[in-house]
């Protein structure tokens, strides 16, 4: 019974340097869990940064192509006032040529 005891015993010294082993694994563990959540957590935070900076240029574009159809269509309705009086003109010397005939 002299090796069974002996067996308890260095279990019972060695058991609380095992324990306190096993605690620390634990606690490191942990942490690098810890760190490594806050990795990913940093990760989609700067990936939904870039996706704010992408959805605000793409809205800034689709307002400035509204901008621009906008005035490609105003533009296109609106006649200048001085092609009238060019065409006009031509109207006038056609006339003049015709009284010389």
């Amino acid at each position: 019974m002299s090796k069974i005891e002996e067996y308890f015993d260095n279990i019972k010294t060695e058991a609380p340097a095992k324990l306190e082993q096993m605690k620390e694994n634990i606690k490191l563990k942990n942490f690098l869990k810890k760190k490594e959540a806050e990795e990913i957590i940093e990760e989609i935070e700067e990936e939904r940064k870039v996706k704010a900076w992408v959805i605000i240029l793409a809205i800034i574009g689709v307002i400035a192509i509204g901008c621009l159809v906008g005035y490609l269509v105003y533009r296109s309705k609106k006649k200048p006032s001085y092609l009238d009086d060019f065409s006009d003109d031509f109207a006038d010397d056609d006339e003049f040529f015709d009284d010389e005939e």
